[in-house]
């Protein structure tokens, strides 16, 4: 990873479809510390677009949602995109995201939240489901925000984030 005395720390958030988990990620860490972070989603397997279902979600958790869109993580390789600090997998299980391998040296780190099943339940269900994801990924961003970015090399930034991860819980 590169030394992050550069202001703004560039973070990418990959779920399998980048439609919920990673784009409700990008908006609440867009969201936090105002210009210290930019933050992307990307899918594995991208959605064609992002649920209206997402966008109210924030809506509702006063996130803004600006600039959310539905991308894959193909976008990444391009020369064109942006150079990543971090990467963070919000799979459950890390092997649907061994294709991270991103240019440039990011952190990546693990923090598999569970994904809100969307098609079975009550719309009050879906809708509980959902704002316990925004609540979940909400958290972790936070406290991640707060970490010290200039004071600690890539290995401790990495094992902090995954500390954050494992004390939050679900």
């Amino acid at each position: 990873m590169a030394e992050l005395s550069h202001k703004t720390v560039t973070v990418l958030f990959v779920s399998v479809e980048g439609a919920i988990r990673a784009p409700i990620a990008a908006a609440a860490m867009n969201a936090c510390k105002g210009d210290e972070f930019r933050a992307f989603s990307a899918g594995i397997h991208p959605a064609a677009s992002i649920p209206a279902t997402t966008i109210d979600a924030l809506r509702i958790a006063g996130i803004p949602s600006g600039g959310v869109q539905a991308v894959g993580l193909a976008d990444f390789h391009l020369p064109e995109a942006p150079r990543l600090d971090f990467v963070f997998n919000l799979t459950e299980a890390y092997e649907n995201c061994g294709a991270i391998a991103l240019p440039g040296t990011p952190v990546v780190v693990s923090w598999p939240i569970p994904h809100p099943v969307m098609e079975s339940g009550s719309p009050a269900e879906r809708g509980s489901r959902l704002a316990e994801t925004v609540r979940m990924i909400r958290r972790r961003v936070e406290l991640f925000a707060e970490l010290p970015m200039d004071k600690l090399d890539a290995l401790a930034m990495r094992l902090q984030a995954e500390t954050i991860h494992r004390q939050v819980g679900a």
